[in-house]
């Protein structure tokens, strides 16, 4: 398949990754050791080369990386490596849009994609809103519209969580929060320097933090919320999270400073409201895993990026696996730096066309 091919149902199915996994005998779970997985760890001298090499793979009109790799005589598996980029007119989405129009559904075809979870209920169902939030959305969008099955490549960050701990037990709770926490708050808050009421940011810190584990597992929430949870909250349940996020705030705040000092995340204003306080736009951003590469320094949120790429790619190939085990031709489609990772497992499990 050419990077830039001269080539200009009613729903799809979002297939649960967990029954597919429990389905696919031999395919089942990522190994947890590296050196069997060959998958590679971000920041590592490996990572770093490929990352060097990898514009030698680019399209030179859609930036898009495209490999086949085959299981016995015919291809089985492409990949789509991209620059997460947004908006119908970029070359790479109007290719990426093709590219799911053009897959026929009865013919096995799957999307493994990036960015998404367990359900198709909040893609967007006109195309160019679904282009705004991101290449992976386009693909979902087009894909329920052409009746081809998506299967989300994200895991449950509770379990990737679980897994960062078993790995580097050293790594606190506290720390784990703030990482998950910074990613999403730039976002939520609308950029830095800007004030948002306490009820339209709680829901997001609340789920964030969440994610670092529960009061029962030594986290900050007396219960963790899913995404869903968060987008479906009830006046009762949006006054209970306010409340806690009152107290969630100081702890947040106290452990970002540990991370980088003097500094704080969110300041209560008179009027009640909370600004952001840091830049977390910044380059390197703060949970960049080769900050070094970028003029920055290394810090614990480092190895919690690092980390929790790996999880996330080792859950990528296992779906992979566990796909073609099924009978399915994956395509799988995540920016480009999880190429640099997971290629080394990709033609170790796969011969390349």
């Amino acid at each position: 398949m050419d990077n830039d091919p001269a080539r200009s149902a009613d729903d799809a199915t979002f297939t649960n990754y967990a029954e597919l996994l429990r389905d696919a005998p031999g395919a089942v779970e990522a190994p947890a050791s590296d050196s069997a997985t060959k998958v590679l760890v971000a920041g590592s001298p490996e990572y770093l080369a490929a990352e060097q090499r990898k514009a030698e793979l680019q399209g030179p009109v859609t930036g898009l990386i495209a490999l086949k790799y085959g299981a016995g005589d015919s291809p089985a598996v492409t990949i789509l490596a991209t620059e997460h980029r947004e908006g119908l007119d970029d070359p790479e989405l109007a290719y990426l849009r093709r590219y799911v129009e053009e897959l026929e559904p009865a013919s096995g075809a799957v999307l493994i994609l990036e960015g998404q979870y367990d359900t198709n209920e909040y893609v967007p169902q006109d195309i160019a809103e679904a282009a705004a939030m991101g290449e992976f959305t386009l693909m979902a969008a087009a894909a329920r519209e052409r009746g081809v099955e998506v299967i989300p490549a994200e895991a449950d960050p509770h379990a990737i969580v679980a897994s960062i701990l078993v790995e580097r037990p050293d790594i606190t709770r506290a720390e784990l929060a703030v990482h998950y926490t910074i990613k999403a708050l730039n976002d939520v808050m609308g950029g830095y320097g800007q004030s948002q009421d306490l009820s339209a940011v709680a829901p997001y810190i609340h789920h964030c933090i969440g994610i670092a584990g529960d009061a029962a597992e030594g986290g900050w929430v007396e219960h963790s919320t899913s995404r869903d949870e968060v987008r479906a909250l009830d006046e009762s349940g949006q006054a209970e999270i306010d409340v806690e996020a009152e107290q969630l705030i100081p702890k947040l705040n106290e452990a970002f400073a540990q991370i980088v000092p003097g500094q704080s995340l969110l300041v209560r204003q008179p009027d009640g409201r909370y600004r952001l306080d840091y830049d977390l736009t910044r380059q390197p951003v703060l949970w960049d895993p080769t900050p070094e590469a970028n003029g920055g320094n290394e810090t614990i949120l480092t190895d919690i990026s690092r980390l929790d790429m790996l999880m996330r790619d080792r859950h990528t190939l296992a779906l992979t696996k566990a796909a073609v085990a099924a009978g399915k031709s994956p395509t799988v489609a995540f920016g480009n730096s999880h190429l640099s990772t997971l290629r080394p497992a990709l033609e170790a499990e796969f011969p390349a066309l």
